[in-house]
């Protein structure tokens, strides 16, 4: 939850938003983050959606002992993560919480997967039936190191045993974490994708072809996984061709993004590419809506990629086109192609050129715009239609819809 930074605390606090608004009384237990701290961006608080109530839990994680702890021995942070220190002080509120008042269940979401670690005990110790949301793989993840998954393995397999429902934001993720675990628990997922709000300024900022066009991409890098490498290589040899100065800037803003100022400034393009770390989210919304085109860059993959990013659901609410360098086949590239928008596989640099060539052409002769599916296709992700899903995951889960008009309440937890 805010003011956490991140896609996902926007996303919990969206959907628990909604999930009010459908006549839930949330309460969310989530992480009572140190003013000027790691995990507090812009010393701003925001209020909490209407309907949600916060219950904030101080973090171990934020000690200046134990983050030193860690950087001795960073393998501790495994065990999920760096949150599994707040694990036992924020079961014990939710079971004292459970305890004084009257629940219909108990909801966690992962990111940190320490969440779900909370809801095993919260689970136990009170009986609520409980509903896991994944997003993404966990043991599968192709980010975690071999380490990592065969810690993570038992986690996951203890949660997916105990809860009463799964929550995937896409049909390949479900296929890939259920696949190694019995065919009776996969009756337990439900697919309830990613939602972003529909935004209040109405139609799109006219284009102005007296300027450059502007790419931008909004969001995180991983060094060696996901990278705009191949992009950057791509736009340079698009500018060698002929000159691009003038015609087309690239925009990178997210945590990490400066690591490749090098590899621009190599490839002779940094006059052409701007580079900005961490921002607020509605920065990065401003950066988003001023854009031309905006990209999506997923890591390479021999097989299908699972992953959805919740940042691509974002993109959807501005109506401008998308760039997606995906791999060819997956829950991006599927989505990128019923919204009529190309996608190039993200090692493909001549594919990506031609795609930047094709982009300056559209847009030199004024036709660079949504396609005709956009706003049907798009319509699916608005947070209005997701939460109403997971309204019915909830529903189906926990014990019968009359009783729960009669409570009300769900437990929440998300750090």
């Amino acid at each position: 939850m805010p003011p956490m930074y991140g896609p996902r605390a926007t996303q919990v606090s969206r959907v628990l938003g909604r999930l009010a608004g459908l006549g839930w009384q949330p309460t969310t237990i989530c992480l009572a983050p140190r003013p000027g701290g790691p995990h507090w961006f812009d010393g701003a608080s925001p209020d909490a959606p209407a309907g949600v109530e916060l219950v904030r839990v101080p973090s171990p994680e934020e000690w200046f002992a134990v983050r030193a702890a860690w950087r001795v021995a960073p393998g501790l942070r495994d065990f999920p993560d760096s949150t599994r220190v707040w694990v036992r002080r924020a079961a014990h509120t939710a079971i004292r919480l459970a305890a004084a008042g009257e629940y219909a269940g108990l909801m966690t979401f992962a990111q940190p997967w320490s969440d779900h670690l909370v809801g095993i005990r919260v689970h136990r110790a009170t009986g609520l039936p409980w509903v896991a949301h994944f997003s993404d793989p966990w043991a599968d993840s192709p980010y975690a190191t071999p380490r990592q998954r065969s810690i993570w393995r038992r986690m996951e397999a203890d949660v997916l045993r105990e809860a009463c429902a799964v929550v995937f934001v896409t049909e390949e993720t479900a296929d890939l974490v259920m696949a190694k675990y019995p065919g009776e628990w996969r009756k337990k997922v439900s697919i309830v994708p990613h939602g972003f709000e529909s935004r209040s300024g109405g139609a799109p900022r006219p284009q102005d072809r007296g300027r450059p066009l502007r790419l931008a991409y909004v969001g995180r890098f991983y060094r060696g996984v996901r990278t705009p490498v191949a992009l950057l290589r791509a736009l340079a040899g698009l500018h060698r061709r002929e000159s691009v100065a003038g015609t087309l800037e690239l925009l990178f803003v997210g945590p990490h993004v400066e690591e490749y100022e090098r590899d621009a400034a190599a490839l002779g393009i940094a006059s052409l590419v701007r580079f900005r770390g961490r921002v607020s989210p509605a920065e990065a919304a401003r950066v988003a809506a001023d854009a031309d085109v905006l990209l999506v860059v997923d890591a390479p993959s021999d097989g299908p990629s699972v992953f959805l990013p919740s940042k691509l659901i974002d993109y959807l609410s501005f109506r401008t086109p998308i760039l997606g360098l995906t791999p060819e086949t997956g829950a991006s590239a599927r989505l990128l192609r019923r919204l009529g928008c190309p996608v190039m596989r993200p090692d493909d640099v001549g594919g990506i050129t031609s795609a930047l060539a094709d982009l300056i052409e559209r847009w030199r002769a004024g036709t660079l715009d949504v396609g005709e599916s956009f706003d049907r296709v798009a319509a699916e992700f608005d947070i209005a239609h997701t939460a109403r899903l997971l309204h019915q995951v909830l529903l189906g889960a926990f014990t019968g819809a009359h009783e729960m008009r009669e409570r009300g309440h769900i437990s929440g937890i998300h750090s």
